[in-house]
C-alpha cells in the first residue's frame, strides 16, 4: 500500500524530496531503486523510538505511516516535535486525538485514517452528508471476493490487523456514543454493485464511528462499517481460533517456545506476495440516509476494482491500489493546499470535491446514486 502511494507521489512536480524509509533497509533500497529519481532516496529505520523517528523526518512537510498501526503514536510524537504533518492509513482515534491541542499549538495537521476505509470511505460520506439537510445514518460496507489457490486466507491487508479487527468487539456510533457490540454482531446480507454481489457481512472495531461521529455533525445518529466474510472464510477463522492459533502465549513444542500467533503469521503469505495471485474484486460502498427538503433519501457512493485488473495496471492487489491510492490523494492535499485543518481530523475534514477528483486522476471509477426512501416514522 505504501508502495502504490509511492508511485502516485513521486510524479507530483511539486515534491523535491522524496524519503522511503523502512525498518527492512533492503526494501526500501529496492523500492527507491524502481523510480531511478534523485529525488528519491532510501532510509532504514535502525528503531523506532520518538528520537530516530523525528531525525528521519527532520525537514519534511509530512510524514506518512503505511506500516503497522504500532507505528502510530511513536511517529506522531516525532512530527510533533520536528514541526511535520502526520498521516497514517491506520489509527486508533480515541488514542490520537488526545494529540489535538498539541498539533493545533505548533500549527500542524494529523490525519487520521488516510487510506480506503478509512479514508475514501470517509470522503463518500462527507459527499453525501453535504447533499442532505440532515443526516439520520452513515452506513459503510466493505466486499472483497478475493480467492486463491495458494491459501485458503488471501488476507490482502496486515494479517495481524485483520485477525485483530474480526475478532475483536464491534464499533458503532449511536445517539452521540460509541457501542460495542460482541464479535461477528449484526450479519446481513449486502447488495453490493456487480461484480460482487450480495455478500454476508460483520460489524467490525473500525475507526469511522469515532471519526464520522466526531466530525459530520447534523443530527448524525447512527455510523458502522461492516466487512464481508463469505462463509467458507467465516469457517476457516473459527477453526483457527478454536485450535488456539490467536494465542499470543507461548506453548512448548519439543522443548521448544512457540507462540501459535507467532506461528501462524510466518505461515500467511505478506499481502505483496499476493499480487498475481488473487482473483475477485474489492469494494466498499458508503450509504448515507437522511432529509432533504422533508423527504427522507438516501445516497451510496462506491468504488471498487478487480484484483487482476489491479495487477496488470499497477502491480497491485485491488485493496493495495485502493488504499494506497487514498493515501495518495489525501498526501496530494497535502501537498498542493489549500492547508488542511491544524490539529487532529480525518479525511472527511478535506475538501471533499478536490478528493474526488483526484481519485479520478487516479485512476478510480466513483458512482454516486441517490434515491427517495420511505417517510421517518
Amino acid at each position: 500500500m505504501g508502495t502504490v502511494a509511492a508511485r502516485h507521489l513521486v510524479r507530483l512536480k511539486e515534491i523535491d524530496d522524496f524519503v522511503i524509509a523502512d525498518i527492512v533497509a533492503a526494501r526500501a533500497r529496492g523500492l527507491a531503486a524502481k523510480f531511478r529519481s534523485l529525488r528519491v532516496r532510501a532510509v532504514p529505520v535502525r528503531d523506532l523510538g520518538t528520537g530516530s523517528l523525528a531525525k528521519i523526518v527532520e525537514g519534511a512537510e509530512l510524514a506518512i505511516n503505511a506500516a503497522h498501526v504500532s507505528l502510530d503514536l511513536p511517529l506522531m510524537e516525532a512530527c510533533v516535535d520536528a514541526g511535520v504533518h502526520y498521516m497514517d492509513l491506520s489509527s486508533e482515534p480515541s488514542r490520537q486525538f488526545p494529540y489535538d491541542a498539541r498539533f493545533r499549538k505548533a500549527g500542524l495537521t494529523a490525519l487520521l485514517g488516510g487510506g480506503e476505509d478509512p479514508g475514501l470511505g470517509n470522503v463518500f460520506a462527507r459527499v453525501a452528508a453535504d447533499a442532505l439537510d440532515s443526516v439520520n445514518a452513515i452506513r459503510i460496507r466493505d466486499g472483497d471476493t478475493a480467492s486463491s489457490p495458494d491459501t485458503p486466507l488471501p488476507v490482502v491487508w496486515s494479517p495481524e490487523t485483520f485477525l485483530a479487527e474480526v475478532f475483536s468487539p464491534g464499533l458503532a456510533f449511536e445517539d452521540g456514543q460509541l457501542v460495542r457490540p460482541p464479535p461477528w454482531s449484526g450479519r446481513e446480507i449486502y447488495p453490493f454493485p456487480e461484480p460482487v454481489g450480495p455478500q454476508p457481512v460483520y460489524l467490525m472495531d473500525h475507526e469511522e464511528p469515532e471519526t464520522l461521529g466526531r466530525f459530520i455533525g447534523k443530527g448524525l445518529r447512527h455510523v458502522d462499517l461492516k466487512l464481508a466474510i463469505d462463509d467458507e472464510t467465516f469457517r476457516v477463522l473459527h477453526t483457527i481460533q478454536r485450535l488456539g492459533l490467536l494465542e499470543e502465549k507461548a506453548v512448548t513444542v519439543e522443548g521448544r517456545a512457540v507462540s501459535p500467533r507467532k506461528f501462524l503469521m510466518s505461515l500467511l503469505p505478506r499481502p505483496a506476495d499476493l499480487v498475481g495471485k488473487v482473483k475477485g474484486t474489492a469494494m466498499i460502498a458508503v450509504e448515507v440516509d437522511g432529509l432533504k427538503d422533508g423527504r427522507r433519501v438516501t445516497h451510496r457512493l462506491c468504488t471498487g476494482m478487480r484484483h487482476e485488473e489491479a495487477e496488470r495496471r499497477h502491480n497491485a492487489t485491488a485493496t493495495g491500489y485502493l488504499v494506497g491510492t487514498g493515501a495518495a490523494v489525501f498526501a496530494t492535499q497535502f501537498v498542493r493546499g489549500p492547508a488542511p485543518p491544524t490539529g487532529v481530523v480525518s479525511a472527511e475534514c478535506l475538501d471533499p470535491a478536490e478528493s474526488l477528483r483526484l481519485m479520478g486522476r487516479m485512476g478510480l471509477k466513483v458512482v454516486h446514486e441517490a434515491w427517495e426512501t420511505a417517510p421517518l416514522n
